[in-house]
């Protein structure tokens, strides 16, 4: 389906900015081929296919909550990173502490990056969080809750780290 005039308009506004003016002894023609390269990147990321727009989407559809990130192990089994959080009591958390995983992280430079900066900026820190259920391949519709992304809303004064590690281990190795 082509687009209209706006969209194919904005998507050259975004490759223009993308591409930044002429560099220093770029030739217009290097400069041409790279602003259409950014072009057919944007175009691809709208696709409802891309990754992008998937990324987004998913979002759409995930549980958020606030919580402290008390610990960070890494699950040898899936090498997903563990993820415990203080939040508040509830019926599905009586002692008020979730836990959740990243996507796994032998197979994404993404997910090894978010499953660090998880582990070395955001422990003791008040987090909200999104939450995806996925079901788990190769199981008979089990579903595990995958941390898809987390702003930071600052550090908690009431952290303890050795209580924090201590919970998250206890938490991780009960499964």
């Amino acid at each position: 389906m082509p687009l209209d005039t706006k969209e194919r308009n904005d998507i050259i506004l975004g490759a223009i900015t993308m591409t930044g003016p002429v560099a220093e002894g770029q030739t217009q023609s290097e400069w041409d081929s790279k602003l259409k390269a950014n072009a057919k990147s944007i175009a691809l990321m709208l696709n409802d296919n891309s990754d992008v727009a998937r990324s987004i989407n998913m979002l759409a559809e995930c549980k958020n909550f606030t919580g402290t990130i008390l610990g960070v192990q890494k699950e040898a089994s899936s090498t997903r990173a563990f993820v415990a959080l203080k939040t508040v009591e509830s019926k599905f958390s009586p002692d008020g502490i979730e836990t959740v995983r990243t996507e796994r992280t032998d197979s994404s430079e993404e997910a090894r990056a978010f499953a660090s900066r998880l582990r070395t900026e955001l422990t003791g820190h008040r987090v909200l969080v999104w939450v995806e259920m996925q079901e788990i391949k190769n199981s008979a519709g089990q579903k595990v809750r995958i941390l898809q992304h987390v702003q930071d809303l600052g550090l908690d004064p009431e952290f303890d780290p050795e209580e924090g590690k201590r919970i998250t281990v206890e938490k991780m190795t009960k499964k």
